[in-house]
């Protein structure tokens, strides 16, 4: 089965009688299935929880899906043409250049952890992968960025070490009270 354009001419004579037609019939199924897969990745992108987006090699955010509205509180509309420091804290105000950089050296940066604001104001902690986007000339052109917020598990992570740290002394309590009472 193949998808087919067609667009074709026909010739009247003085009596409206068709004399001739010329057209042409061009096989564009390979456009077709490069489109639909270009369409499912961005529904893809489009309907994913985590924040995609890109940068410019300047920092400049060039997309950014609906997983980065409801993550940061930014529309689309407000957001692009603007430097992703905005989403920085004030003491993490580089930590965007330096992380760019890191792509231009070709390192990929995977699950960085660190903190961001949201457009309220609240801290929130996420986990960054910055990966490079090239050209056909294989050229470095932009950053594809997705950003996952972890708040909730850094908050359970937080807590989990609070209760070792509880377990750890109470068992040093017992065996220090245990070899009191040894030693007595």
């Amino acid at each position: 089965e193949r998808t087919v354009h067609a667009q074709s001419e026909v010739f009247f004579d003085k009596k409206n009688t068709p004399v001739r037609a010329k057209g042409i019939v061009q096989d564009v199924t390979d456009r077709k299935k490069s489109e639909e897969k270009i369409q499912n990745l961005a529904n893809i992108v489009e309907s994913s929880n985590d924040a995609i987006g890109t940068l410019s090699l300047d920092g400049i955010i060039t997309s950014w899906n609906k997983g980065a509205e409801q993550i940061y509180g930014y529309s689309v509309e407000e957001i692009l043409g603007k430097n992703a420091s905005i989403l920085a804290p004030h003491n993490l105000k580089n930590e965007i250049k330096k992380l760019i950089y890191r792509v231009r050296e070709g390192i990929k940066v995977k699950n960085y952890e660190t903190m961001r604001l949201k457009k309220d104001g609240t801290l929130i902690n996420i986990s960054l992968t910055f990966s490079p986007i090239f050209n056909t000339l294989g050229k470095l052109t932009a950053i594809s960025v997705i950003a996952r917020d972890i708040t909730e598990r850094s908050k359970a992570e937080k807590s989990l070490a609070k209760a070792e740290d509880a377990r750890k002394k109470e068992m040093h309590h017992r065996i220090k009270n245990n070899l009191q009472v040894i030693s007595s």
